[in-house]
């Protein structure tokens, strides 16, 4: 049986969910959860994700993530393999380390609810698995967005944002008080765990959670995706790609002129690697794009030349001020 095509468009949310094959760890221990973090923001800067909320659990993770940009598939592609490859290689295992195909539910961020019932949902996992029985050991696990969004942990990730539960609350103070209502908020969602259930089972069983009207609306999308005119366009991830390729070729103008260059044979050395890493961080395009525009006979000879320029940029003090210039394009 085929399997259904994801519902992809600018603006989207969803809360995507991924376990560990056979119900086994995705991390280990804590080296291995700093890095999914640090991958999982790699992936938000270079798909344009914002996250509402998460959490990594010992064999699964939980996103409630937006996409500004189309930009589902191609990420959380990227997000999985390259995650896994990170854990294959420190633990010296091979094979597939998540159990398949991702859980991505729709969720309606215009009707009132249904994004705060989300977060609700990840942020109290660890208390339903009772890693954190109490709100304080909640807000002091690591691995969860909520002590971010109660102000309790420092140096916020940047993907990481609090507007849209605030504004679901209607907490529209000042920005301490407002993390000191959402703390207060928590505190009275953990007595309520037991009771929240019910509410919770479209979530773990659905594919879109949000008001008739949104459902309505999505099915439509769906049925319009499966049509044979429209599968090729969509379910096959065309239209995606055509739209990241355009944003790369915008962007790799704006390096070029940067580096004082009006064409792509005018770069010198390792400047063509330094401008693919670039397009490759800020984007979704494929090494196969990436090796057509910069002259490489294969996506393999471009990805080795990534690889190297990556492991240069650890002592080349000139190429790292080369990239900071490219680094801070907008």
């Amino acid at each position: 049986m085929p399997r259904a095509p994801r519902i992809e468009f600018a603006g989207a949310i969803y809360h995507v969910m991924n376990r560990g094959d056979h119900l086994e760890a995705i991390c280990r221990d804590d080296l291995d959860r700093r890095r999914f973090l640090e991958t999982l923001g790699e992936s938000c800067h270079s798909a344009g994700w914002v996250i509402h909320s998460f959490v990594v659990m010992p064999n699964h993770y939980h996103l409630l993530l937006e996409t500004p940009r189309p930009t589902l598939v191609k990420g959380m592609q990227w997000l999985n393999a390259t995650y896994t490859q990170r854990f294959n290689s420190r633990h010296r295992t091979r094979g597939h380390l998540f159990q398949g195909r991702y859980k991505a539910l729709l969720v309606d961020d215009q009707s009132p609810g249904y994004l705060l019932t989300v977060a609700d949902y990840i942020h109290l996992n660890p208390v339903r698995a009772k890693l954190t029985p109490t709100v304080d050991s909640l807000l002091r696990y690591p691995w969860c967005s909520a002590g971010w969004l109660t102000g309790t942990r420092r140096n916020q990730p940047d993907w990481l944002r609090e507007e849209r539960l605030y504004g679901e609350l209607g907490f529209t103070q000042g920005h301490a008080k407002a993390r000191r209502n959402y703390r207060d908020y928590l505190i009275r969602r953990i007595d309520e765990v037991e009771a929240l259930s019910p509410q919770w089972k479209p979530i773990r069983r659905g594919w879109c959670f949000g008001s008739e009207a949104f459902t309505t609306r999505m099915k439509d999308v769906l049925a319009d995706l499966l049509t044979p005119e429209r599968s090729s366009e969509i379910w096959n991830g065309a239209a995606v790609e055509e739209i990241e390729q355009d944003r790369a070729a915008r962007l790799l103008q704006r390096a070029l002129k940067a580096l004082g260059h009006s064409a792509i044979k005018e770069l010198r050395g390792r400047e063509r690697y330094l401008v693919a890493r670039l397009l490759r961080r800020r984007t979704k395009v494929s090494s196969g794009w990436l090796a057509e525009q910069f002259g490489l006979q294969t996506a393999s000879g471009m990805r080795y030349g990534l690889c190297l320029i990556n492991n240069q940029l650890l002592t080349d003090r000139k190429l790292r001020r080369t990239w900071r210039t490219l680094d801070a394009l907008q």
